[in-house]
């Protein structure tokens, strides 16, 4: 019995140990950021991982007729031959690239492209070779922080400023009514059914380019230079042609799409936008014996005071702000150097989001950080370019002086930007985390604090 006992096998079977990779790797520059990266696997790396691949499967593979782990070789190379080449030639290239990248201390950003993809095949004899090109980020020299010089405003919070948010807090608090027959006026809301055509002064037979359900537009005035935004596209005077309409109205805006849209048809295009109103609403300040129950202080002087402690630091928040401005100008005019060429598309994308944590941190309303992003997506290709410098040049200077962001800077920002908002932080936090803006919250604070720790060696003045 004891003979029998110890010839007894497990279904449990050892990994199978990977060996070192042995490769040879030649970089040279292929343009602004740009390297190209030629990579040779050796002979014996690509026999070890085939080996280790059929090793695996010999322990692994359910043959007919056989005992798991009993098949032979041979049958087992047969049958799953084909597979093998090529899950080892995708793994081969995926494991070398990756080596190669470490080795040479690359900066790589955006994806990898290989040349030839399709064509790289796993030879029988010899070695493993490819060509990948990869943007890396560019070369950044900085000068030294006392170089730098930023001039500080004075201010203080009045009374009529107190007012004014007092005023704005009322509105915000205030009953959405529908008006009926009414006429919409600055300050309503209109909702309504909007169809974005192709081509100018386009008819109901042109191509639907997309079309929106329920979109609110905020109806600005005078004060905002009539300017109003539509699913994320600004027209110049759409304060002025929505005065007057009533419910069921056709507003029809021909003009050109923004020229950094994402969508194509869009971009740059002839199109007609077709807004028909479906409902008008308009905001019933709340009166102030509520508002002061709502925001839980005893009386309307402790209001006041509270918000003029909130409008202090929201002042000394612009007023950093400007200061960062008048750095990141500075930067900009110090500092030069050539960009890669396929990555502005993606960091417009990452800037817009970015900017949308700055404004709310600063204070704005949801619906004036709207019209700001859309105001930018009209920019031109030349202030992309110098967001993506100022990207790369302020990414350098962090990991210079080891910038980083904690968790608890993280949720005292979102703490920050939900008591503006009066929400609740664990569901701003969700919904951060849906849409997927935590990284770049991360991102804006440590922009800020980059910012912030040049402005410790620069030189301030104040007006």
């Amino acid at each position: 019995m004891a003979d029998e006992t110890t010839n007894v096998t497990t279904e449990e079977t050892p990994e199978v140990e990977e060996t070192a990779l042995q490769q040879t790797v030649t970089v040279k520059d292929s343009g602004p950021a740009c390297k190209e990266l030629t990579i040779e696997v050796s002979e014996e790396s690509i026999s070890d991982r085939i080996k280790e691949s059929y090793d695996q499967l010999a322990t692994d593979a359910d043959i007919p007729g056989f005992r798991r782990g009993y098949a032979p070789r041979k049958l087992i190379e047969r049958r799953f031959g084909a597979s093998v080449k090529d899950d080892v030639r995708a793994r081969l290239i995926s494991e070398s690239y990756s080596k190669a990248i470490e080795d040479e201390g690359l900066d790589v950003i955006g994806e990898p492209d290989v040349k030839n993809f399709d064509e790289i095949e796993l030879p029988e004899t010899g070695t493993l070779n490819y060509v990948v090109e990869v943007e890396v980020s560019p070369a950044v020299d900085v000068p030294a922080f006392d170089t730098f010089e930023v001039t500080e405003e004075a201010f203080e919070v009045s009374d009529e400023d107190v007012t004014k948010e007092i005023d704005s807090m009322a509105d915000r608090y205030g009953d959405m009514a529908s008006i009926g027959d009414g006429e919409v006026q600055e300050k309503d809301f209109v909702q309504a059914h909007v169809n974005i055509f192709a081509g100018k002064d386009a008819g109901e037979d042109a191509e639907e380019i997309a079309h929106h359900h329920g979109v609110y537009i905020l109806v600005n005035g005078e004060k905002a230079e009539y300017k109003g935004h539509v699913v994320g596209i600004v027209v110049e005077d759409l304060g002025k042609q929505l005065a007057g309409k009533k419910v069921a109205d056709e507003l029809r805006i021909s003009m050109t799409g923004p020229e950094s849209h994402e969508d194509e048809k869009i971009k740059g295009q002839d199109i007609t936008l077709v807004i028909k109103i479906e409902d008008i609403q308009r905001v019933a300040p709340v009166e102030m014996d509520k508002l002061i129950t709502m925001l839980g202080v005893e009386s309307e002087d402790d209001l006041k005071t509270r918000i003029k402690e909130d409008l202090q630091q929201r002042k000394e928040r612009e007023q950093q702000s400007k200061k960062h401005d008048q750095l990141r100008e500075q930067l900009l005019e110090k500092i030069d150097f050539e960009l890669p060429e396929k990555v502005a598309g993606r960091q417009i994308a990452r800037n817009l989001q970015n900017q949308a944590m700055q404004f709310a941190y600063q204070g704005m309303k949801e619906e004036e950080i709207e019209s700001k992003l859309a105001d930018m997506r009209t920019e031109n290709e030349e202030q992309a370019r110098k967001d993506l410098r100022l990207f790369f040049i302020l990414d350098r200077i962090a990991k210079d002086n080891e910038v980083e962001v904690t968790p608890e800077e993280i949720n005292g920002r979102i703490y920050q930007m939900a008591m503006m908002r009066q929400t609740r932080p664990e569901k701003l936090r969700q919904q951060m985390q849906q849409s997927g803006e935590i990284e770049s919250l991360y991102m804006s604070i440590r922009e800020q604090k980059t910012l912030d720790k040049i402005l410790e060696g620069a030189k301030v003045k104040t007006a």
